[in-house]
């Protein structure tokens, strides 16, 4: 009998595991890699902005912080036009910086540019504080020393506008302008009998006399009032010194006309005084730019402030705390009337009223 071995079984089926995709890691080491890199930039910027705020900023860091745009084509050589336009003020702005730095960083950087021939600064300003307006004047008078500048009289170049034009080696002003108001300014607000009203008084302890000098919870004393008066009329001298080395005329000329006393007159009448050298359009301003550094056909570049990372935080961040606060919103054209005590060359209608 014969034995027969039983076929072999056929070898059992096993399916073949799927093969696990790499893409969930390389996404997710993706995100993660983003989340670091976003923790540490903000990481980064606060830490920046701290130092910002501690040490302020300086022309090394805000270098180059400008934008530059043609506003007239032209030939290779350039000539820079840089607005002045507001009241002046020195008081910080935009992330930390004043209009004065902000105006002083884009002179500078006209001069330093090796393309631009002269430059034409454009006024619009009723003026505003003694100390900024100096401090244009200079920046202006420095430039002109190494390129020609030119100052435009727009429609308001007044007090500490027109003390800021003087320092140009041409001043062209628009024939409607309101320039003028050459005078200093300096106010008080008094608001004892409010207090009485109200049932509210003030207890000053002071080491001399003077030391709360235009209070405004009493009456000014004779005292008061001379020697607030002696500080106006050595600033308001130093007006006059300015506009003398700009005009050609003496201080004591100054003084015996009545375009000192604080009025403001037209570009027109400005022309006929002598006070302004040509009544033109900005057009003008350029031409006669030109004709100073000895070019014709240059291009026109326009020099304006960049916002960048620093100022957009800090904005945000002064926008977030206004957020739990109540304020009121007072006009431009009020600011100037509350500051007590502080000297100020400015049109005092403010700015943009006629």
């Amino acid at each position: 009998m014969s034995s027969h071995n039983p076929p072999p079984l056929p070898a059992a089926y096993r399916p073949v595991p799927p093969r696990r995709s790499v893409w969930p890691w390389v996404i997710g080491a993706v995100v993660l890699g983003g989340i670091g890199l976003f923790v540490l930039m903000i990481v980064g910027v606060v830490s920046a902005l701290v130092v910002g705020i501690k040490e302020g900023p300086s022309l090394a860091m805000r270098s180059g912080h400008f934008n530059k745009t043609v506003i007239r084509s032209g030939g290779p050589q350039r000539i820079a036009h840089i607005d002045l336009e507001g009241i002046i003020t020195a008081s910080p702005s935009r992330g930390g910086s004043s209009m004065v730095d902000d105006f002083r960083e884009l002179v500078e950087a006209a001069v330093h540019d090796h393309s631009v021939r002269a430059i034409v600064i454009r006024i619009n300003s009723p003026g505003g504080e003694v100390t900024a307006s100096d401090r244009l004047h200079r920046i202006i008078q420095q430039a002109d020393k190494s390129k020609p500048v030119v100052a435009y009289l727009d429609t308001i170049a007044a007090s500490g506008g027109y003390y800021a034009a003087c320092a140009g080696r041409r001043i062209i002003a628009h024939p409607t302008t309101f320039t003028g108001s050459i005078g200093v300014i300096m106010q008080s607000v008094k608001y004892g009998q409010l207090f009485d009203k109200v049932g509210v008084s003030m207890e000053v302890y002071k080491s001399g006399a003077l030391k709360d000098l235009l209070s405004g919870t009493r009456e000014t004393r004779p005292e008061e009032i001379a020697l607030v008066n002696e500080l106006v009329q050595e600033t308001y001298t130093r007006f006059l010194g300015v506009v003398s080395a700009s005009r050609g005329k003496s201080i004591e000329q100054l003084r015996a006309s009545p375009l000192t006393d604080g009025r403001i007159f037209s570009g027109s009448q400005a022309l006929d005084a002598g006070m302004v050298d040509q009544n033109g359009f900005i057009e003008d301003a350029y031409d006669q730019a030109m004709d100073l550094a000895g070019v014709s056909g240059a291009t026109v570049i326009r020099y304006t402030p960049r916002i960048g990372i620093f100022d957009a935080l800090a904005q945000f961040s002064r926008a977030s705390d206004a957020g739990s606060r109540v304020e009121i919103d007072v006009s431009e054209r009020l600011l100037p009337r509350l500051q007590s005590g502080v000297p100020l060359y400015l049109h005092a209608d403010g700015y943009g009223g006629r």
